[in-house]
C-alpha cells in the first residue's frame, strides 16, 4: 500500500466521536489474515483430543482471532467434530485458562453481560464487579450491555441491579443504567460548567452532609468532555480536588463508584491500568479482574491501556504480567521453594498456560 493510503487510513480512525460517529478502537486483537477457520477448527480438534490436551494450539488461535472469526471457528468445530466448541473447551481446559477461553468465546458486550449476571448472582452482590463495569463503561457501550443482557437472561438490567443493591448506591448505578448521557457538544458552555462546578461543591465540601442526588445527577447525565471542565473549574471553589472532596464525603460502595466514574472521565484507559496493576500486585491475584478486563477490553481500547501502563508504573504491561505473575507462575516466585509445595504440578502446568494466554491477548512488548 502507498504511504498516501496509510495516512488517510490513519486520518480516518481519528475522526472525532462527535455527531453520533463511532469511537475509534486501540485493539490489541485484530483479525487475522489469510484467516481459514476449517483448519483452525480441526487444529483445535486435534490439540483437544491429544493426550494431556495441547493447550498451547487451544492460546494460538484463540487469542490472536477477533470475535468474529472465533464465532466462524465455532460454527465450523460444530461441523466437523459433532459437538459444540465452547462444551469442548470446557471439558478440556480448568481454572482461570478455562476462564479467559470461555470469556473469548462471547461478543464483548454479551462478555460484559455475563459479568454482571454473575456479579449479582445468589446470595451477596460482588460489588466491585458491578462498580468496574457499570461505571466504566461508555453509554454506547452500556446501551449495547443492555440489550444483550435482555437477550442472555429474559430480565431487565436495572431490575437487577435495583434487586440487587440498595440506597445511594442504587441510585446511582442506576441513574448510569438508564444512559441519558448528553452528547459531547462541538460548544463550550462556560456557564454551565461554572453551575455544576459550583452545584457540586454546594452539594458536598460546603455543607455538612452530602447532597448526593445532586452529584448523581450532573455525574450521570453530563457529557464526558463537559465534566472534564467541571472538574478544572470544581478546584477554584473547593479547597479539595474531586477525587479528595469524594473520599471525605462518602464512604463505601459509594466512593468507589463516585471514585471510579471520575478516574474514567479523566483517563478511562489510566483506570483499566492502574485496576491491572493493582490486582497484580495483590497477594493470591486477582486473576478474576486480570482475566475480566483483559478480555473485555482487548478489542476495543487495550492498546492504549497498555500505553497508560507503562507511563504511569515505569514498566509494560507484558513484563507486568511475565514477572509479576509469581502469582500465576509460582516457579518465579521469591519465595519459590514455599510456594512451590503450595502448588501441585497440575495448576503450575495451568498457570503457566493461564499466563501465555494473557502475554497473546496484551499483543506485544512496549
Amino acid at each position: 500500500r502507498t504511504d498516501m493510503a496509510l495516512v488517510s487510513e490513519f486520518l480516518g480512525q481519528l475522526t472525532l466521536s462527535y455527531g453520533g460517529e463511532v469511537e475509534p478502537t486501540f485493539p490489541t486483537v485484530v483479525p487475522a489474515r489469510d484467516f481459514d477457520p476449517a483448519k483452525d477448527a480441526a487444529r483445535i480438534e486435534t490439540a483437544i483430543k491429544t493426550k494431556g490436551v495441547d493447550e498451547q494450539t487451544v492460546i494460538d488461535i484463540l487469542t490472536r482471532r477477533s470475535y468474529k472469526q472465533r464465532r466462524e471457528i465455532a460454527f465450523e468445530y460444530e461441523r466437523l467434530a459433532k459437538k459444540d466448541l465452547i462444551s469442548a473447551l470446557k471439558g478440556a481446559l480448568s481454572g482461570s485458562l478455562e476462564a479467559l477461553m470461555l470469556g473469548l468465546m462471547k461478543s464483548t458486550a454479551q462478555y460484559d453481560a455475563s459479568e454482571l449476571k454473575a456479579s449479582m448472582k445468589g446470595l451477596g452482590t460482588d460489588e466491585e464487579t458491578l462498580i468496574e463495569i457499570v461505571c466504566s463503561r461508555s453509554d454506547d457501550e452500556l446501551v449495547e450491555i443492555k440489550k444483550v443482557y435482555k437477550e442472555m437472561f429474559k430480565k431487565e438490567l436495572d431490575k437487577d441491579v435495583a434487586g440487587d443493591t440498595s440506597g445511594d448506591f442504587a441510585k446511582l448505578l442506576l441513574a448510569l443504567v438508564q444512559t441519558k448521557r448528553d452528547e459531547p457538544s462541538n460548544v463550550i458552555d462556560y456557564e454551565k460548567i461554572d453551575e455544576d462546578a459550583r452545584c457540586l461543591y454546594e452539594a458536598g465540601v460546603k455543607r455538612k452532609g452530602t447532597d448526593v442526588a445532586t452529584w448523581i445527577s450532573i455525574m450521570a447525565k453530563r457529557s464526558v468532555p463537559h465534566l472534564q471542565r467541571v472538574f478544572e473549574r470544581y478546584k477554584s471553589y473547593s479547597p479539595y480536588d474531586m477525587k479528595e472532596s469524594i473520599r471525605k464525603e462518602v464512604k463505601g460502595d459509594l466512593e468507589k463508584s463516585f471514585l471510579t466514574l471520575v478516574e474514567c472521565f479523566e483517563n478511562r484507559q489510566l483506570y483499566f491500568a492502574n485496576r491491572l496493576s493493582e490486582a497484580m500486585k495483590s497477594k493470591g491475584a486477582k486473576e478474576k479482574v486480570v482475566t475480566r478486563i483483559m478480555v473485555s477490553r482487548c478489542e476495543v481500547d487495550l492498546m492504549k491501556i497498555r500505553t497508560e501502563f507503562k507511563r504511569q508504573h515505569k514498566r509494560s504491561l507484558y513484563q507486568t504480567i511475565a514477572v509479576s505473575t509469581s502469582l500465576i507462575c509460582p516457579t518465579q516466585a521469591e519465595d519459590s521453594e514455599h510456594t512451590r509445595e503450595a502448588f501441585s504440578a497440575d495448576t503450575e502446568h495451568t498457570k503457566g498456560d493461564y499466563q501465555k494466554a494473557l502475554l497473546s491477548l496484551c499483543g506485544g512488548d512496549d
